[in-house]
């Protein structure tokens, strides 16, 4: 009996100490992913509308990934809190409408 205890206060123990590991995990995206998307954005060809433009570097790079990932946006939930303004999904709060053309109709909440 006494053998058991003692293994399983040293499994106990051992947990306890894993537990208080000084190492770190990552949480969020890295300065690499963030770099490569940032670059991913600069080679995107598309005319932003003048009031993206006018908006700090950060939302002008997120109306050129939306334009270019759209497909994907439209499977995530509107975060804007505009669903008074007809937004469906997360693509809505940069793009209005996207015709099969390429032409846009950009929509300024992503600018905000």
């Amino acid at each position: 009996m006494e053998k058991r205890a003692l293994l399983l206060f040293g499994l106990a123990l051992l947990l306890g100490l894993m537990g208080c590991s000084s190492e770190t995990q990552e949480n969020g995206p890295t300065e690499n992913r963030l770099a490569a998307l940032s670059k991913e954005a600069e080679n995107i060809p598309v005319q932003l509308p003048d009031f993206a433009l006018q908006a700090p570097p950060q939302a002008q790079e997120a109306y050129r990934l939306a334009y270019a990932h759209s497909d994907v946006l439209k499977h995530m939930p509107c975060y804007c809190g505009c669903g008074s303004s007809g937004h469906k999904h997360n693509a809505h709060c940069f793009i209005k409408d996207k015709g099969e053309d390429g032409n846009v109709a950009w929509d300024r909440m992503g600018a905000t």
